[in-house]
């Protein structure tokens, strides 16, 4: 039936958006993620009840679960944007399963997954695509001697909404700093220090507060803070996403065909 390609046309246009509004403004805003999220659950829902498969009514729920797990877990680690999540959460509601019409595949991709786990092809296939991007970036930024993912500002000079780098913190009234590590949020869980005030956080995704600006500033004021800070990069990673989607689509997952051509090689 014609309706079941319903998610994949809104699929590809939520990521269509996505891809723009990420560019221009750094920004997934929640009025496209959002409904697209009810819209995938609630298609699977009523699909599955005309079917009498209960099992395929719940793939909108699980998508979405899996999608935003997959999506929070590299929010966690320091990677992903609050938008991004969203987005991911909406694309597994959309597309848990690879697309299908009456039980056919839609195209003829080879490497894909018919139960509610096509959320992990979504991924891989981001991040396989985006890898050698990301690895031009990161040469480039080191070259130029900054961070790929950060740069350094004066604290006297932050603004609003910012996300730190670095974990700023006090402990018996001095001021430290600490790296949030390679596994982000699970390193400060646990391999941290028990401080007494924690002053900046790379997971908070609304960036600094006001109270936090001024908060740092008066630090700095005082002589008792170092008026420098990293701060993240925002880079925007709904074209990775975006290609990530229309390759899956289109062909499949891309990680098992290399892993096959590796394999028979």
């Amino acid at each position: 039936m014609i309706v079941d390609l319903i998610p994949v046309v809104l699929a590809l246009g939520s990521v269509s958006v996505a891809i723009y509004t990420d560019l221009k403004d750094r920004i997934i805003p929640n009025k496209l993620t959002y409904p697209l999220i009810v819209l995938g659950i609630v298609f699977y829902l009523v699909r599955g009840i005309y079917r009498s498969d209960f099992y395929f009514a719940l793939f909108g729920v699980v998508g979405a679960a899996l999608g935003f797990g997959i999506g929070y877990a590299m929010y966690l680690m320091g990677g992903w944007a609050g938008g991004d999540v969203k987005l991911f959460a909406a694309l597994g509601a959309l597309l848990p399963t690879a697309p299908t019409i009456d039980g056919f595949p839609l195209f003829t991709a080879p490497w894909v997954s018919f139960y509610p786990f096509f959320p992990v092809t979504l991924f891989f296939n981001s991040v396989i695509l985006a890898a050698p991007a990301l690895l031009i970036y990161a040469v480039l930024s080191r070259l130029r001697g900054g961070g790929a993912f950060y740069e350094e500002v004066k604290l006297s000079e932050i603004e609003e909404g910012m996300i730190p780098a670095e974990i700023i913190y006090e402990k018996d009234g001095e001021i430290e700093r600490r790296s949030p590590g390679p596994l982000g949020f699970l390193t400060e869980r646990l391999g941290n220090p028990d401080w007494d005030r924690k002053l900046t956080s790379p997971w908070k995704a609304a960036g600094f507060s006001p109270h936090d600006v001024e908060v740092l500033r008066e630090l700095v004021r005082k002589g008792k803070l170092e008026n420098r800070i990293r701060i993240k990069k925002g880079v925007p990673f709904a074209p990775a996403i975006g290609a990530g989607v229309f390759a899956a689509i289109i062909y499949g997952g891309l990680y098992w065909r290399i892993m096959l051509a590796v394999i028979s090689a």
